[in-house]
């Protein structure tokens, strides 16, 4: 039961109150400061389950969904929940580009980045994340379910579509969406184009949820005390959602390299200054692939005219992906 809840939004605030609230009346006739006691524990406990729900939050706004004669509108149902795709194709025999956006954001935000894809003749395939564009919400967002969706969509994709996958499969991310690759790559064991993987891009990734977790807990201004039991509620309600395959006993499993690795080829575009991420993540895909054995496998680049957010036009990035792509993937196909 207690997982079900944590599962579920405002069940768990709803049922402390309920029940805290129930505990005070009853010991107002006995002692006022024993119910004073429990009233104050109470509020502490709904305040605990409420900045935890937080931590699961999906955007509140949505890009609008990618309207053009030129990109197919394909919307794939799995596990209960349908992600919208927008594909378009390519030559016969060219690799597909899987293009994911990042957090707020939609695929809309990765048109110009798929243009490098394009010009080659290559097969695109972009995905609205839950909670984004025209996908459904998940109940309470995470890059782990997420991820779970993302790879039975992508099966359900080869599956009626197995000749566009026959060629290779490279991965572009942006931000969130570059997370989810890293968990997407971990997970690649349920994935049906696993051996065709050949590539990853990265744009100004994020590498970890530690982060994520220390920002989450400064914008509701939760006192450094409370954090340990806030974190220690987070991963309950996580692995209620996400468990029992896939458990984690620590913040640092949702950071690389837990949290995954690539085994192919890796471009890190990188937003020189990070705006929105800062330094650490990048440094910690760096100093991940640094060791073996994923060394050699990671090129960076590092621009200063790029933005985290709101780059999603830029002759610099272009560029730099056109050239890794004519390295890693010299052959060009005519649409």
């Amino acid at each position: 039961m207690l997982q079900w809840m944590r599962r579920r939004n405002n069940i768990l605030p709803i049922m402390v109150g309920v029940l805290g609230l129930l505990l005070t009346s009853l010991s107002l006739g006995h002692s006022p400061t024993a119910s004073f006691l429990v009233f104050l524990t109470t509020i502490f406990f709904v305040y605990l389950e409420v900045v935890t729900q937080w931590s699961f939050r999906a955007p509140a706004r949505r890009k609008p969904e990618v309207d053009d004669p030129d990109w197919q509108r394909i919307p794939i149902s799995v596990n209960g929940l349908t992600l919208v795709h927008y594909l378009h194709r390519g030559a016969v025999d060219a690799p597909l580009a899987w293009v994911i956006h990042g957090w707020t954001s939609g695929s809309m935000r990765m048109l110009q980045r798929a243009e490098s894809f394009l010009e080659r003749g290559w097969n695109v395939l972009m995905v609205d994340l839950p909670g984004h564009g025209g996908s459904d919400s998940l109940v309470k967002w995470s890059a782990e379910e997420t991820t779970t969706h993302l790879i039975a969509s992508m099966n359900e994709f080869q599956r009626n579509n197995a000749s566009l996958c026959e060629n290779g499969v490279w991965y572009f991310g942006h931000s969130m969406g570059s997370f989810v690759g890293l968990r997407v790559s971990h997970r690649r064991n349920e994935l049906s184009i696993a051996n065709k993987l050949q590539g990853w891009i990265f744009e100004s990734p994020m590498t970890g949820y530690t982060e994520i977790h220390e920002e989450t807990c400064n914008i509701l201004r939760i006192p450094r005390v409370l954090r340990p039991w806030v974190l220690a509620k987070t991963i309950r309600h996580f692995n209620a959602i996400n468990g029992p395959e896939r458990f984690i006993k620590t913040l640092s499993d949702a950071d690389m390299p837990a949290w995954g690795m690539t085994s192919e080829p890796t471009l890190l575009i990188q937003a020189e200054p990070d705006e929105r991420l800062g330094p650490s993540h990048h440094q910690r895909l760096m100093l991940a692939m640094s060791e073996s054995p994923y060394e050699g496998l990671l090129q960076a680049h590092f621009l200063s005219d790029l933005r985290h957010s709101g780059s999603h036009e830029s002759a610099t990035r272009k560029a730099v992906v056109d050239a890794w792509l004519d390295e890693n993937y010299p052959h060009s196909f005519s649409v």
